[in-house]
């Protein structure tokens, strides 16, 4: 009897997480990241991607979202001070999960509560302990260049 009620309570919780990485897991994207300013230039170069974002669209102290052409994965375009650029990961250092879009000059990764320095991806509390990776970003005229992990 006891048997039974165990495997129906592991069950649920298995049934339960789930449903949260399904929820809060990196395969959902935020929704800001199909905003018509932030799509990636047309290929260029010898085979390569530019990813690129128009500087109007990173006001300082906000961001625009674009995909790493390696991984797929959303990385924020910051400007967290006027004519100062970087690149974050999205993806949550302490269990791969999605950040959220920066605010309040954070990012809040929502499966446990991490949040991280918008200008920086340093851990401002856990449960993670490494910083976001950081990516370099270049200006080009009226364009941010997305380079590679700094």
């Amino acid at each position: 009897m006891d048997g039974g009620i165990a495997a129906v309570a592991l069950g649920g919780a298995g049934l339960l997480a789930g449903s949260l990485t399904a929820t809060f897991g990196r395969s959902k994207k935020p929704a800001a990241t199909t905003a018509p300013s932030a799509a990636p230039a047309p290929a260029t170069g010898s085979g390569g991607t530019k990813v690129s974002v128009a500087a109007s669209a990173v006001p300082v102290g906000g961001s625009a979202p674009v995909k790493d052409p390696s991984s797929g994965d959303t990385v924020y375009i910051l400007q967290p001070k006027a004519g100062q650029y970087c690149g974050l990961s999205s993806v949550c250092t302490h269990s791969g999960c999605a950040v959220d879009a920066p605010k309040g000059g954070q990012l809040y990764c929502p499966c446990h509560g991490s949040r991280f320095d918008a200008s920086t991806g340093a851990v401002i509390n856990g449960p993670a302990t490494k910083p976001l990776p950081k990516y370099t970003v270049t200006k080009d005229g009226d364009r941010l260049d997305l380079g590679p992990l700094a």
